[in-house]
């Protein structure tokens, strides 16, 4: 057996509540000279965990490091010593600073074949969770377009819409379906129609960080999620909405469901309609 060293590739959103997904995978082995990277090949991993965020510049940044990574490779050579630590390789292509893409301390396997390795760890780390996105039955995307846009259309609101940026004491958010008369009124598709219980609660409590970010804005926000819970995590309501319904003087949480829908637009169409004669 063959000794190699390994890190993870991680899209690191949110530095205050931890929130991240593994994005890719290196494996090294330097008395063997290699030195191989996978990432992933489409931002929807991203997106649909973390609606707002910049896909397509991840994607971009993983694609430069992934090809410097293959240049490292190029660069091995019996008249240039090879560094034994993997670490001291990615770190100049990727330093440890604010960047959304971070590295994991480096951790050590064997096998006889590197190849392999760098297949299955990428498949374990990676695209074991992938189901979240390729094989729920509708994204957070799917249940805006599919579900939600019709009632929103029938009342002639969505052209209403206008994004909106909020400043938190860590972060900042923003939301494209938003609109104001006294406070700020945002509405956000998000599925829970994902395969495994298990992912259920992990988005959960991603959103549940992301809620306890809000509310430490100075500005009081009304927050409308738009789910998609189907009857097999029927079991998780209560779990769902104890976790996001958490009170605040200054963040307004509402949870509905597709049911809920034709009486949500009928209120906002009514509000609307007095916020326009004052």
């Amino acid at each position: 057996m063959k000794k190699y060293q390994y890190q993870i590739i991680q899209y690191l959103h949110d530095r205050v509540t931890g929130e991240f997904i593994n994005v890719g995978v290196i494996v090294y082995a330097p008395e063997h000279k290699f030195l191989g990277c996978k990432v992933i090949s489409k931002y929807g991993r991203i997106t649909s965990f973390f609606p707002g965020s910049n896909g397509k510049g991840i994607l971009k940044s993983l694609r430069h490091f992934e090809k410097e990574i293959a240049r490292a490779k190029q660069q091995f050579s019996e008249l240039f010593p090879v560094s034994d630590d993997l670490a001291e390789i990615t770190r100049e292509i990727l330093p440890n600073d604010d960047s959304s893409l971070t590295l994991t301390e480096v951790k050590k396997g064997i096998d006889l074949d590197f190849n392999k390795s760098l297949a299955d760890l990428y498949r374990l780390l990676v695209t074991k969770w992938q189901s979240e996105t390729d094989e729920s039955a509708t994204s957070d995307a799917d249940v805006w377009n599919k579900k939600y846009k019709k009632y929103f259309d029938q009342y002639e609101i969505t052209s209403r819409f206008t994004e909106f940026e909020v400043e938190t004491k860590h972060d900042h958010f923003q939301f494209d379906k938003a609109w104001k008369n006294e406070i700020w009124h945002c509405y956000v598709p998000l599925s829970f129609d994902l395969q495994k219980e298990e992912n259920v609660k992990s988005k959960v409590y991603k959103w549940f960080g992301k809620l306890n970010e809000l509310a430490t804005s100075e500005e009081k926000i009304d927050i409308t999620l738009l789910t998609s819970i189907p009857r097999k995590h029927q079991n998780l309501d209560s779990f769902i909405y104890d976790k996001l319904l958490a009170p605040s003087d200054k963040l307004l949480i509402n949870i509905v469901s597709e049911a809920d829908a034709e009486a949500l637009v009928q209120q906002i169409s009514n509000d609307l309609q007095k916020h326009d004669l004052n």
